[in-house]
This record gives C-alpha cells, sequence and structure tokens, in this order.
C-alpha cells in the first residue's frame, strides 16, 4: 500500500507540473491572442475613425479656403469684381473627380453644384431619398455660422447614393451657404486595404506568439522532466537513508522489546517463586509424613494411595501453572483472532498469587474479538496490574481494589483497568509513557514497562492506550 501511495506521489510529480505548465501555456497563448485580436479591432476602429475625420478636415479646409476667397474678393475688390465673378472663379477651381464646392443662397438657390438640373429652380424643398430637407438644413447651419451635416447624396452628384457628409459656412453679406462634401464609401478601398494590412500583421504576431509558445513550452518540459527526475532521485536517495534509520530503529526497538521482556519476565519468576513455595512444601509435608509413617511402621495402603493422591493433585497444579506461563513466553508468529476476556483471565491466573489480598472485579459488558498477538497484548495487561500491585505496596493501600471492565466502543474493542492507588502526579502524567520514565524509586526498575505497552498497542495492534486519574487512582483505557 504505502509503495503504492509513493508511486502515485512520484507520478503526480512528474505529470501534474506539466499538465499545468501545458495548460498555462494554452491559456496564456489564447488570453494573448484574444488580446491581440481586441485590439486589431479597435485599431480598425479607430482606422475608420482617422480616414473619416482627416477626410472631414480637408473638406473644412476647401470651404474654409473658398470663404476666404470670397471674403477677401468682397472686402478689396468689391468695386471691380462682381458676385458673377466670384462664382465663376470659384467654379474654375479643380478638386478630385469626386469633390466639388456648392453654394446656396438662403432662399434655396443652387449658385454653384456638379448636378447643373440643381440650378435651374428653386431647391428649398429639396429632399433626400429618407425625406431629410437637404436644402433647409444646409441654409440653417450655414445662419449659425459653420458644421457639418450628414444625409443622402443626390442622383447625379455621385456614382453612388450613398451617406455624404459635407462641411457648411455661411457668408452672411450676401447671404451664402458654402459647402463641401465627400461620401465616406469613397475611403472605404483605402479603409479595407490598411485593415488587411493590419489582419496580416496580425497573423505574423499570433504565428509568432505560438511559435515562442511552443518553443518556450519545450524548454520549460524539458526542464520540469529533469526537475522531477532529479526529485525521483532525491526522494529514492531520501527513502534509502529513512529505510537505514528504520532498520537501526527498528533494532533498537527489537533490544527494548528483549529487555522489556524480560524485566516482566524476570516478574513473572518472581511471582512463581511464590506460587509454587507452598506447593513444593505441601509436596515436602507429604513425603515426610508418608516416610515418618512408614518407618513407625503405621503406614497402611488407604493413607499411601491418600498422600500419593495428593501430591499428584499438586503437581498437576504446578504443571497447569508451567503451561500458563509457557504460552505467555512463546511469540505467535501469525495474528490470530482472541477473546480480551479470555487473555484478562490467563492474566489474572498468572498473577494470582499476588492478588490474593486484592479485591479484583471483572465486568465483561460486551467482549468483541481482537484479531493480534495474544502474548503481546498480555504483556500489556500484565504491565498494568503489576503497575498497580507496584502501587498498592509504594502508597501502603489497606484495601486494594482492581476494576476491570470489557466492552466495545466505535466498533473496537475497550479495556479499562483502574484502581485507588492515589493516581499518578499532573507533573508525571504526560511523561509516563516515555521510554525509561518511571515514578518508582526503586534503581532496579527499567522503566520500560508502559514505553512497550504503548509501543505494542499503538504499532503492533493500531490502537489506543491512554492513562487519567479517575477517582482515587488511575485508569488505563485500551481500545483496539
Amino acid at each position: 500500500m504505502q509503495r503504492q501511495n509513493e508511486k502515485k506521489l512520484l507520478n503526480i510529480i512528474k505529470v501534474v507540473p506539466l499538465l499545468m505548465l501545458v495548460l498555462f501555456s494554452i491559456t496564456t497563448t489564447t488570453l494573448m491572442i484574444q488580446y491581440n485580436n481586441r485590439q486589431l479591432q479597435k485599431e480598425i476602429k479607430y482606422l475608420k475613425n482617422d480616414y473619416t475625420n482627416l477626410q472631414k478636415e480637408i473638406i473644412k479646409k476647401e470651404v474654409l479656403k473658398v470663404h476666404a476667397i470670397i471674403s477677401y474678393e468682397y472686402e478689396n475688390l468689391k468695386h471691380l469684381i462682381t458676385k458673377e465673378d466670384i462664382l465663376k472663379k470659384i467654379e474654375s477651381m479643380k478638386y478630385d473627380k469626386d469633390g466639388y464646392i456648392f453654394i446656396i443662397d438662403y432662399n434655396g438657390n443652387f449658385l454653384i453644384n456638379i448636378e447643373k438640373s440643381l440650378i435651374e429652380k428653386n431647391q428649398i424643398n429639396l429632399k433626400d431619398k429618407t425625406g431629410f430637407m437637404i436644402t433647409k438644413e444646409i441654409i440653417k447651419v450655414a445662419k449659425d455660422k459653420e458644421g457639418y451635416l450628414s444625409y443622402i447624396g443626390l442622383f447625379g452628384t455621385h456614382h453612388t447614393q450613398s451617406e455624404k457628409i459635407s462641411y457648411i459656412k455661411g457668408f452672411d453679406t450676401w447671404q451664402w451657404a458654402i459647402g463641401y462634401g465627400f461620401h465616406p464609401s469613397d475611403i472605404e478601398p483605402k479603409i479595407l486595404k490598411r485593415t488587411q494590412e493590419l489582419q496580416e500583421l496580425n497573423d505574423e504576431l499570433v504565428k509568432k506568439i505560438l511559435f515562442t509558445n511552443v518553443i518556450l513550452t519545450s524548454i520549460f518540459v524539458a526542464l520540469f522532466i529533469l526537475f522531477s527526475k532529479n526529485i525521483q532521485r532525491r526522494f529514492n536517495n531520501y527513502k534509502k537513508k529513512i529505510a537505514k534509520k528504520e532498520e537501526k530503529n527498528r533494532e533498537k526497538d527489537e533490544i527494548i522489546f528483549h529487555q522489556s521482556k524480560m524485566a516482566t519476565i524476570g516478574e513473572l519468576l518472581n511471582i512463581i517463586s511464590h506460587q509454587w513455595r507452598q506447593p513444593l512444601a505441601q509436596i515436602n509435608a507429604v513425603t515426610l509424613d508418608i516416610y515418618m509413617e512408614q518407618k513407625q511402621g503405621r503406614l497402611s495402603d488407604e493413607e499411601l494411595k491418600k498422600s500419593i493422591a495428593d501430591i499428584e493433585t499438586t503437581t498437576q497444579y504446578l504443571s497447569n501453572t508451567i503451561d500458563d506461563f509457557s504460552r505467555f513466553f512463546v511469540q505467535e508468529k501469525e495474528k490470530v483472532d482472541f477473546s480480551p476476556k479470555v487473555a484478562i483471565e490467563e492474566c489474572i491466573n498468572i498473577l494470582s498469587p499476588s492478588l490474593k489480598h486484592v479485591d479484583i472485579k471483572v465486568s465483561i459488558l460486551k467482549d468483541v474479538k481482537i484479531n493480534g498477538y495474544i502474548t503481546l497484548y498480555q504483556q500489556v495487561i500484565l504491565t498494568i496490574i503489576t503497575n498497580s500491585l507496584d502501587a498498592f505496596e509504594s502508597q501502603k493501600i489497606q484495601n486494594p481494589k482492581i476494576k476491570i471492565e470489557v466492552d466495545e466502543k466505535d466498533k473496537k474493542s475497550y479495556v479499562s483497568i483502574s484502581d485507588n492507588a492515589n493516581g499518578i502526579k499532573s507533573d508525571n502524567i504526560d511523561k509516563i509513557f516515555d521510554l525509561y520514565f518511571s515514578t518508582k524509586n526503586d534503581k532496579k526498575v527499567s522503566g520500560l514497562g508502559l514505553y512497550i505497552a504503548k509501543q505494542i498497542i499503538h504499532k503492533n495492534m493500531n490502537g489506543t492506550i491512554i492513562l487519567e486519574n479517575r477517582g482515587n487512582g488511575a485508569c488505563f483505557s485500551v481500545s483496539v
């Protein structure tokens, strides 16, 4: 499972940055192209406005030039030149093929126009094809001094009947409206040509952007591949270092476990010595009685059989005790399903000589089977109970009590072991599971028991063990 997770992590390191880079490149390229297209549309719009404004400036200058000529002729040569002479002079001025000056008096008569039919009669009610009153609007602008006017050009004045923009300026002395106009459609070919040029430039720019992004993306992809390989190499080297450290820690843990096991065995052997002392003394007494009765000639067959039966019962008790200890000393090779109730009962049987003067109560609410190593689990239980026994002795508890409760919580086996040995000092309660820490003053105490108990429950059995002061004693809660 761990190898699969590591493989997934390495694949993520290799693939995710590349995908992010490609996605970033595509997004950046798309945004740049969209930005360029927006700028192109703005430039085309500005281009149209620039060409239109330029043309408007041209017609304005022409009108102002003609107005200046008329004003000069009137002010300086008014006694030598007539209106007709001035109109002929203006009419003779050369313009481009579609450009011309037109003059209308304020009564609506065309004095100069490219379409001669308009000069033949009064055109005060002249309209364009949309109904716009051309003559009246021109005169209105002229009376307002000057300005631009837009309308549809008249038939015969241009090769198309399209929108026309004229600049009008009034010569109030003679009540003339002087105008010059242009058709925006005439400049569309120029705009179109310039637009095509801009489009071609934009296309070239887009190609350069795409090419540059492809090159940069390829370079970064190569760098990311090298980077991911470097990370993978460092990760593998780090794994090797961790594996070496774990091996050392495992060796250290094995040594500590062995020390703890030996300490527990030492305590159990001490219990065995107490447990066997009375039966051995009993066997010795029976054999001595047999010897004395036989020496005095009073040994009957019935008494011999009874004495032999007593010795067999006592030796069977000793044999059962050996079996209990041997099961504890032998470490299982495979995990098995076992009952916490049975495991605890066996521990109590082993410790029975030390528990003679202890009021121990076992409450089985729900016995949920555990999959694991029963002897390791029993080592934890024995450690907790023997700690309580030591506390009873050191605290000189008059009526020692141990309460064991077996239950189920959150679909886990839950065992609580509590005593009335006055609990653990608050300064020590957070350090009670630390390696080599002990609250006992005996120098021979290893301080391994509870540390190993926590390692067994947490690491070997994937459970939890906690300690808290409860009532007038300590309470260990083991959840597996």
